[in-house]
């Protein structure tokens, strides 16, 4: 696994807290809920949307 060029910090859309996205390039390829949440492809695909860039096929931690 590459390490994430940077990181920004989302709501979880299960607990609302916040989450740790590693982002390569411009896409998420990692996601890290204090609480596990665990993030299903159509949520990946929202958190990209939201930061206007394009979606993993799945990320290397935290999809479901």
């Amino acid at each position: 696994m590459e390490p994430s060029e940077w990181v920004t910090w989302e709501d979880c859309p299960h607990c609302r807290r916040p989450a740790a996205v590693g982002w390569m390039g411009a896409r998420p390829t990692e996601f890290d809920c204090p609480r596990g949440c665990r993030l299903s492809a159509e949520q990946v695909h929202a958190l990209a949307a939201r930061r206007g860039r394009p979606p993993v096929d799945g990320l290397v931690r935290g999809v479901s």
